[in-house]
């Protein structure tokens, strides 16, 4: 496996990466690195070469990564994927900036709508390494770019939970909480209409607030057997059923609130499983 790693992966090696490498290699060898040179199959003056040139063969890279696989696996490894990772997320943000700015400084509406749609074919693709590193960064040119779409008058798709930040999430699920309390339709509208949320994230929220609601009406106050044993209904515009309860502080507590953001993603998960099915 390691000779294989080195043959796939040895040429995506910088010259600082080989001398990286080589670094580890002598570490593990107790900073011997006359040891490292000739475990690499090179002499002392090769590696002194490549330093002061600045250049370095594949093949020469290829002996050197084997060698500190061979002789130092898990800390070669860990180094490779860093660097990959790293470059990895520098060519995507590259890439989600280009067609970000080729979209946002147009003036013609078919050119932002081309861009914006690459834009969003790319940032789906690769939601995990986005999460990973530049999820902020990705987040602030979308909702620039749903702006602009909405300047230029174009149809905006509603938020999906890809498209807000852990953050923003939990301010959404608070901030319908807290008018649900008052008016439990008006929540939905806030969610669908006035903050363009997708029912993905919007109905798992309602469905978790009127859930919490029942159980406080049920803990607070005396209800006949028949509506303690019914079964809570999400409310929505077509189904508007309403218990009623005194305040968003007595509904969501510190005991309560971790509970309802899990209930609420997994509502979003379970959602978004059952329509793409």
């Amino acid at each position: 496996m390691n000779s294989y790693i080195g043959e796939k992966y040895a040429g995506l090696l910088t010259e600082d990466d080989v001398e990286n490498v080589f670094d580890l290699l002598a570490q593990s060898l107790g900073g011997n690195r006359s040891e490292a040179a000739r475990r690499s199959g090179l002499t002392g003056k090769a590696t002194y070469d490549w330093r002061r040139a600045k250049y370095v063969k594949l093949g020469t890279k290829r002996k050197v990564l084997n060698a500190a696989l061979n002789t130092s696996f898990s800390p070669t490894v860990q180094y490779l994927l860093e660097q990959i990772s790293e470059r990895n997320l520098d060519l995507l943000r590259t890439v989600l900036e280009t067609f970000y700015a080729n979209a946002f400084d147009s003036l013609s509406k078919d050119v932002f709508e081309f861009n914006m749609k690459r834009f969003d074919e790319i940032r789906n693709l690769h939601r995990g390494l986005i999460r990973d590193g530049i999820e902020n960064e990705v987040i602030d040119m979308s909702t620039s770019l749903r702006n602009k779409a909405e300047q230029l008058g174009l149809p905006v798709e509603p938020k999906s939970v890809t498209d807000l930040s852990g953050q923003e999430l939990l301010s959404v699920i608070q901030l319908i909480g807290q008018v649900y309390v008052e008016d439990p339709l008006q929540a939905e509208l806030l969610g669908s209409k006035d903050m363009n949320i997708s029912p993905q994230v919007v109905k798992p929220i309602l469905a978790t607030f009127q859930n919490l609601a029942f159980a406080e009406k049920l803990q607070t106050n005396a209800i006949n057997d028949s509506h303690a044993k019914a079964k809570p209904r999400l409310i929505t515009a077509e189904n508007p059923s309403w218990i009623g309860y005194t305040s968003y502080t007595s509904l969501v507590s510190q005991d309560t609130w971790p509970r309802a953001i899990g209930k609420t993603l997994g509502g979003i998960v379970q959602y978004e499983t059952t329509t793409t099915a």
